[in-house]
């Protein structure tokens, strides 16, 4: 029976006793639970994007992909290509698969919980009269799951993750690039299905889907020098040939990548071809339950989520042109709701994000919604003041701090999302 809550009682009283949230590490969220993922975007992927979808139950984020050498090489690449903080990890009730219940999946969770490095740094908080303080721990409040009661006895208080994408065509740069990054993210994952012509012929992304000798050699190279526990994942597509698929796949796991994501279309596929769920299938069946895996392609709205786990036997699902669309997909909802509109403009606005890329976001949120010539009325505003004020007079009350919520959390969209 799931608790009952009470009306009567404050904020902080319904949240003073929630226990600590379970930390995993990628691979271990993905055996024991079904988690939803944000794909790497190109560009759009990025810190404000990421902490909104953590905010609609999306458990597992990534980076857009980073190219290993630039990364490696520079510090205005890092910059350029890096933020995060430590708020952007979502917190979530996550129902444990129905094969890994009770005592077993206990012991089995025992030793994966692991402390992240930035998890007890000191951080200030400015409170509404303007002074800053610590809580006990001397650390800011953690992020809150989006209601205080556990849904069931089968459900878990876990922490999402966050992974770093890189490209790279060789060993040296991907380690060199884990090295420094990972203080700050949950894991790397080697791209090797990013389509695009200039990728192939740098050697990265698809070009790599041919040579499972290198991706071995790349892989084994990252655990070298970060120990041999630490999480590399790679992200693939199928091959028109899928026992070169099948070849790839048997090599990467004898470098002992930690989960496989399959991309469900060929390199020479665009978009509008459907997803293949038959080669999703047939690389989940190859990796034999060796590491766990999610699938990716077409998830536009929370049934298709479904579909997929259902017949392809994946453990996570990826979205990526479904998220950019509507990044509350996951927590059930057919469109972008108002409020999550007004998460974006204030995250982008508390991290910053450039003029085109928060312009680029609202307009794939709000496509759906606006008729031709407010799409182009709206691709003609030249800064966000005239975006968000043009939004305001269309009933977006974006500033309306105490209607909304804090943005830490997402307790009014689970509320709304009950409702619908």
């Amino acid at each position: 029976m799931p608790q009952q809550i009470d009306h009567d009682a404050t904020d902080e009283q319904l949240y003073a006793d929630l226990p600590d949230p379970v930390i995993l590490k990628p691979a271990d969220l993905l055996s024991d639970y079904q988690p939803n993922i944000l794909a790497p975007l190109v560009r759009c992927s990025k810190l404000p994007f990421r902490h909104l979808t953590s905010l609609y139950e999306t458990h597992i984020t990534h980076t857009p992909m980073i190219l290993a050498e630039e990364f490696s090489r520079a510090q205005v690449a890092r910059i350029s290509d890096f933020s995060t903080s430590l708020d952007e990890r979502g917190v979530f009730w996550m129902e444990k698969k129905k094969s890994r219940k009770g005592k077993e999946a206990e012991h089995e969770r025992e030793g994966h919980s692991y402390s992240h490095p930035e998890d007890d740094r000191p951080r200030q908080l400015q409170t509404q009269d303007g002074s800053d303080h610590f809580d006990d721990t001397g650390r800011l409040p953690r992020r809150l799951p989006p209601t205080p009661v556990r849904p069931s006895a089968n459900h878990d208080l876990v922490r999402g993750c966050m992974i770093a994408q890189f490209a790279s065509p060789n060993p040296t740069s991907l380690a060199d690039a884990a090295e420094l990054i990972s203080p700050h993210v949950d894991g790397l994952d080697l791209n090797c299905g990013c389509p695009q012509r200039w990728a192939y012929n740098e050697g990265i992304g698809c070009a790599l889907l041919r040579k499972p000798e290198l991706v071995r050699d790349m892989v084994r190279c990252v655990k070298d020098r970060m120990g041999w526990e630490w999480p590399v994942s790679i992200k693939i597509r199928v091959d028109p040939e899928l026992k070169l698929t099948e070849q790839l796949i048997k090599t990467a796991l004898q470098a002992n990548i930690s989960h496989l994501t399959i991309h469900g279309r060929t390199r020479h596929q665009s978009s509008a071809d459907p997803v293949n769920l038959d080669g999703i299938k047939f690389a989940v069946e190859t990796v034999n339950g060796q590491v766990p895996c999610s699938g990716n392609g077409d998830i536009w709205e929370l049934n298709d989520a479904v579909i997929m786990r259902e017949t392809t036997g994946v453990s996570g699902v990826m979205g990526a042109r479904g998220l950019l669309a509507n990044p509350a997909l996951f927590a059930g909802y057919k469109t972008t709701p108002s409020h999550c509109v007004s998460q974006f403009i204030s995250l982008s606005s508390s991290y910053g994000l450039i003029h085109p890329l928060f312009h680029r976001h609202l307009a794939y949120m709000l496509e759906s919604q606006f008729s031709r010539a407010e799409k182009i009325w709206f691709n003609s505003l030249g800064g966000p003041v005239g975006a968000i004020d043009w939004l305001e007079s269309r009933g977006l009350g974006w500033r309306k701090q105490s209607e909304r919520g804090t943005i830490w959390d997402a307790r009014r969209g689970r509320a709304v999302v009950q409702a619908i």
